[in-house]
């Protein structure tokens, strides 16, 4: 299916566009939840329905395979938010410049987060409880099975594309924040296999979850949400689950009081696992808003099941005291932390915490997960908004940056010297990922004699 290109521009009328702002911000710092019933108790899975077999990935006629990556984006329409799902050639890639989304798109209505595994792009539908697969042959993406997760009481897969692991060709995982279940289905059979709950043995008065992700950390599935106050704002509570995948059954549990509102973990050359809060809980806290805590890192030590009660980061304290979101990755022994700059634009207490965030004054800064030494500011990484990541891609790792008004996305290749943008697409990034199991040789030599990512010799 080819959408025709249509204007998505911020020039919206200003109801809507704040509306459409509203539902993406959700979803890009934390995860959208879905409707849906709590699943059952227990620790293993419980069985559900399923979709209709497809046919496998990756057709073709004696011709030479496609050489590219799967990339999927989100816009802000008149009408709300849509996804789209393309194909994107390595002659696109490296020709440098922008890269239309729409051009020659699928259109997932309502939004759509992506997994790709092999050939194969599998797309979420935020406005259904639907995967559908698409695989690649002969460079195009062909539709092919889907399958549904309503019989777990699921309405929409509204969600960050971290919130699914595929384990393998025959085992996935979707984590529902709103139902508080990990559904498991099979990429290839497109059917479910089940669910996995997961239960807070005394769910806190008064506190509203809001978002739960998940992570493969030391061969174990490790998800953990956070939680809404009654006046809406981000607390400093954490449940979290240890899943084995080999049995899909909750092996351990754990809390803390003492940090939330985390963002994607990131892990130590060590196996250690490091979690920070995200910008919106930072810029409550920097309002003062009551009920808000000082933004945070907490450790999980690799082998364990627990949080690590000995060690307990103050993000702001990393970087002289100013509003401090963090870590993303950049390499297995450093990370970037992100800080308002207070001294270029004062803090407006008239502003909500959406809107601190979005404005572009926030740096980056290098930090040692573990360490107490202050984060150095990493001056020849440009100024953006507080939605700042990082990505890997064919070996490389990109600082991503979303426009203000999310009508474009910049990707840094942060193994280049000097750093510079190496991708933009139109609209927001939800996933670009290479096709096939081994990399592109071509994009292998360019940057095989980079040794470390790192953020130092910048």
């Amino acid at each position: 299916m080819t959408v025709s290109k249509r204007d998505t521009s911020s020039t919206l009328p200003a109801p809507t566009r704040l509306g459409a702002l509203s539902i993406l911000s959700i979803v890009l710092t934390f995860g959208c939840g879905n409707d849906g019933s709590n699943g059952t108790n227990g620790g293993g899975a419980t069985n559900g329905g399923g979709a209709t077999n497809g046919s496998g990935a990756t057709g073709g006629n004696g011709a030479a395979p496609f050489s590219g990556a799967a990339l999927c984006t989100l816009f802000v329409t008149p009408n709300g938010v849509s996804g789209f799902v393309r194909l994107v050639s390595d002659a696109e890639l490296e020709a440098g410049e922008p890269i239309d989304s729409l051009d020659g798109a699928i259109e997932v209505g309502g939004g759509v987060a992506c997994a790709v595994q092999d050939r194969s792009v599998f797309a979420l539908n935020f406005e259904s409880p639907t995967i559908t697969r698409y695989d690649e042959e002969d460079g195009a993406l062909v539709e092919g099975s889907t399958v549904s997760l309503a019989n777990f009481g699921l309405t929409s897969l509204s969600s960050d594309p971290r919130q699914t692991v595929i384990l393998s060709n025959t085992k996935a995982y979707f984590l529902d924040p709103r139902s508080s279940q990990i559904v498991v289905w099979n990429p290839t059979a497109m059917e479910t296999i089940g669910a996995i709950p997961l239960t807070v043995a005394e769910p806190p008065e008064g506190l509203g979850q809001i978002a739960v992700r998940v992570k493969l950390i030391d061969e174990l599935l490790v998800a953990y949400n956070s939680y809404r106050d009654e006046q809406g704002i981000l607390t400093s509570r954490t449940d979290f689950w240890f899943v084995d995948p080999a049995t899909d059954e909750v092996v351990g549990t754990d809390v803390t009081e003492e940090c939330g509102a985390l963002s994607p973990a990131i892990t130590a050359a060590n196996g250690d696992v490091y979690i920070g809060s995200g910008p919106g809980a930072v810029m409550e806290h920097a309002l003062g808003l009551s009920g808000s805590f000082t933004p945070c890192a907490i450790r999980i030590r690799a082998g364990t099941r627990q949080v690590d009660t000995s060690y307990l980061a103050d993000l702001n304290g990393l970087t002289d005291g100013l509003p401090t979101a963090g870590p993303v990755a950049v390499s297995s022994d450093q990370a970037l932390l992100v800080a308002y700059d207070t001294s270029n634009m004062p803090l407006d207490p008239l502003l909500t915490a959406d809107e601190l965030i979005n404005l572009p004054t926030w740096n980056l800064y290098d930090w040692e997960p573990g360490t107490d030494r202050l984060a150095n500011r990493v001056d020849s990484l440009p100024t953006g908004t507080g939605r700042q990541d990082t990505r890997d891609y064919d070996g490389r790792t990109f600082l991503i940056r979303s426009a203000p008004d999310f009508s474009a996305t910049e990707l840094l290749d942060l193994t280049q010297r000097p750093v510079e943008t190496t991708f933009t697409v139109s609209g927001i990034l939800s996933v670009l990922s290479r096709l096939g199991d081994e990399p592109d040789a071509r994009m292998a030599q360019r940057i095989e004699h980079r040794g470390r990512l790192g953020v130092r010799p910048f």
